[in-house]
């Protein structure tokens, strides 16, 4: 992730609890993605948050000309 924004955390999350978690995808350009996040135990909102992300190659290109 390139940023985390509006993160907020609305009810404690215990071990045994189980999670569903919902991913949004708000926004695309190019490379770059702007995704909403939302994280709920037993229909309860738990947390929230707005999330950046790119896709980026894992290893860059070389210029065959130098």
């Amino acid at each position: 992730f390139s940023a985390i924004n509006n993160a907020k955390f609305r009810k404690p999350v215990v071990p045994g609890d189980q999670l569903r978690i919902e991913v949004d995808l708000v926004n695309r350009k190019k490379n770059y993605f702007q995704i909403k996040g939302t994280v709920f135990v037993e229909n309860s909102l738990a947390a929230e948050a707005e999330m950046m992300a790119a896709i980026v190659d894992k290893e860059p290109q070389m210029n065959e000309e130098l």
